[in-house]
């Protein structure tokens, strides 16, 4: 109190310094009101910390037993990605099965012959097909630029222009279809097809398919033997070690040929085992009868020799079936074709071979095997509508796959209707098998995993800290932040001794630690490498004492290569068969921190009473405030008339000193 003025003084400075002095001592009860509050602020964020942790925490249990569980996951792995890759759905079978991508599927795109710069294209009605959808429209004529993005901001999904700069003053114009398979087939009408010809994208065809007659086979390099070679259900029938050709009234050049066939080889039935022969009949040798006595003759009896089975007749396999014929008698073998329990659709670029083609020939030099033929046409898969591109890139194709040896096509090189839950997508033929495997996917089960037990060890962090008052608890967390440190660090020992802390802590360790039971026995996570001592070492480690958990990654991948439902059961499994998940960790999990964090839980009653406290606590603040301001008032109003007073005083005195001032000069 020694800087507080005594009457007379004139400094201000020390009568407001004496207020906030005064004033501040007042205040002591405020000051421990808002501390208070702070640290009900604290506790609420630490519970309100906790609670998030635990709701990821169940958030990450509910992953690995709910419906939408990693264990359910399929992933299609491609022996060969450069020509076949796949994504499976839930619903995929677990399978192995081999394909053979034997031609992709393809659209027409034709390009024009070179043009001049300044081509004008025509104005007209233009008309587009591909397969039976249309894309129609009237051009006031321009540019072949022009012209392409006319065809272009139609967008109708259907066709695609684009004009190439192949000189300084010479152009192309490219059209294609967008859409792949053989019955999408480009084609042109009206403008569109004087545009087409003109500019020299196609040019008039005659028919050039022609049916080979699989009813009249004819002679290959021997006879036909009727025997043999028979025409049944629409399909040559050509029996083991027979041949037979069938051929086309005269030889056509092979130039932009196809030949298309369906041919069947299928196994023989078995022949029956043949068995010893019963040996010679021998004819009862009688009896001789006396009076009542009968007496029987001996049987005859034949000593035959020890049988020996005949050795089965050699087998022989010969896939070499199927050649073409030339017009000069020549013929060239065509691809192996191997057995199949159906039809497989067979297509050969003729050109490819020879140069004119006169027929086909059939030769079965296998001892086991039947081929049947049927459907043989030879066509220019080029030609629509009586046309054919004179410069095409490429003609419009269906996919073809061979899956387990049973030969299919498809439109697109997306194929979603073959497999059940696998939609293939094919990239580049090859003649090559493709080993395709659909399996559950183990990596994401095992990231689930490790990110539930991430999880899981934030959370026993969390409550080590606010359960302990050791600066060890905090130093041991090398994966912190700064902030998160810091944070830490000041909420060490918050809610030492809280029942809560402790009972949530207790029911967690026990849930990781029990004993689940699974389809092969009981089974802990311990067994594939979740534990507290993961990864075994000597010494003593506190940290193991706090209920962390480890994870050795390469014991926990072998758990789900070796035994994968035994992993899964572990997590989570229907025990009584009603289809809704009762046991295992993540099951136990969700259970425990339910009541915690669902709406008008523990974490929410804790928090709300916190939040009871904090508003008594700033009632009586505001109440602390008033009180105190009136107080402050008062005490500058009295100190005011003290200084009122004392100046009053000071000029009184002053008056009286020059009044005696005055009568002492006169």
């Amino acid at each position: 109190m020694s800087d507080i003025s005594i009457p007379g003084s004139n400094s201000n400075a020390d009568i407001q310094r004496m207020i906030e002095q005064l004033m501040e001592i007042e205040r002591a009860p405020r000051v421990r009101a808002q501390e208070r509050v702070d640290d009900l602020l604290g506790q609420k964020s630490a519970w309100q910390d906790l609670n998030r942790r635990m709701i990821s925490l169940r958030e990450a249990s509910k992953q690995l037993f709910s419906f939408q569980n990693p264990f359910n996951t399929r992933v299609a792995t491609s022996s060969d990605e450069s020509a076949l890759t796949a994504t499976a759905s839930r619903e995929a079978a677990e399978e192995t099965i081999d394909f053979t991508v034997k031609q992709l599927a393809l659209a027409d795109r034709f390009m024009s012959a070179p043009l001049s710069e300044a081509y004008q294209v025509p104005a007209g009605h233009y008309s587009f097909a591909v397969g039976e959808e249309q894309l129609v429209f009237d051009y006031r004529g321009g540019s072949l630029r022009d012209f392409s993005d006319s065809i272009n901001r139609r967008n109708s999904g259907l066709i695609r222009a684009q004009v190439v700069p192949v000189t300084s003053t010479e152009r192309i114009l490219v059209i294609e279809a967008l859409r792949t398979g053989s019955e999408a087939r480009l084609g042109f009408a009206d403008a569109a097809e004087s545009l087409a010809l003109a500019a020299g994208l196609i040019e008039a065809a005659s028919a050039s398919r022609q049916d080979l007659a699989a009813n009249q086979p004819v002679a290959f390099s021997r006879p036909v033997d009727p025997a043999l070679t028979l025409y049944q259900d629409g399909a040559l029938q050509v029996k083991a070690g027979a041949e037979a050709a069938i051929r086309v009234a005269a030889a056509v050049p092979s130039a932009n040929l196809m030949l298309e066939l369906e041919i069947l080889v299928q196994e023989r039935p078995a022949a029956p085992s043949s068995s010893a022969p019963p040996g010679p009949g021998i004819p009862a040798t009688g009896s001789v009868t006396y009076e009542d006595i009968t007496i029987q003759s001996a049987p005859s009896s034949a000593i035959l020799p020890d049988w020996t089975p005949p050795l089965p007749p050699p087998r022989r396999q010969d896939n070499q079936i199927l050649y073409a014929l030339d017009g000069n008698g020549r013929s060239v073998a065509l691809p192996e074709t191997r057995p199949s329990a159906e039809y497989q659709t067979i297509q050969v670029p003729l050109a490819l071979f020879l140069d004119n083609f006169a027929g086909l020939g059939i030769r079965n030099n296998n001892t086991h095997h039947d081929v049947s033929i049927r459907s043989v046409r030879v066509y220019d898969p080029t030609e629509t509508s009586g046309f054919r591109p004179l410069n095409a890139a490429s003609t419009a194709r269906d996919a073809i796959v061979v899956m387990e040896g049973i030969e299919v096509t498809r439109p697109t090189n997306s194929i979603d209707d073959l497999v059940p839950g696998v939609t293939l997508n094919l990239h580049v033929s090859s003649d090559k098998p493709v080993e395709l495997t659909i399996e559950p996917d183990r990596e994401t089960v095992k990231e689930a995993i490790i990110g539930l037990v991430g999880t899981y060890n934030r959370i026993m962090a969390e409550i080590n800290v606010l359960s302990r008052n050791e600066d060890s608890v905090v130093d041991e967390l090398s994966y912190l932040t700064e902030d998160e440190e810091a944070t830490y660090r000041e909420r060490l020992g918050m809610f030492q001794g809280d029942s809560t802390l402790s009972q949530m802590r207790g029911s967690m360790q026990r849930i990781m630690m029990n004993n689940y039971a699974t389809r092969d026995g009981q089974s802990v996570l311990a067994n594939f490498g979740i534990s507290t001592n993961s990864q075994t070492g000597g010494g003593f480690d506190a940290s193991r004492m706090r209920g962390y958990l480890e994870i050795n990654e390469d014991q926990l991948m072998e758990a789900l290569n070796s035994n994968f439902n035994l992993v899964r059961d572990v997590f989570g499994r229907d025990s009584d068969n009603d289809l809704i998940i009762d046991s295992g960790v993540a099951f136990m999990l969700d259970s425990l921190i339910k009541p915690y964090v669902e709406t008008g839980g523990i974490m929410t009653l804790r928090t709300g009473t916190i939040d009871s406290m904090i508003t008594r606590e700033r009632a009586t603040i505001t109440s602390l405030d008033v009180s105190l301001a009136r107080k402050e008032a008062e005490l500058k109003r009295r100190y005011g008339l003290m200084e009122s007073a004392l100046n009053q005083m000071e000029s009184s005195s002053s008056a009286w000193d020059n009044f005696s001032n005055q009568q002492g000069n006169d």
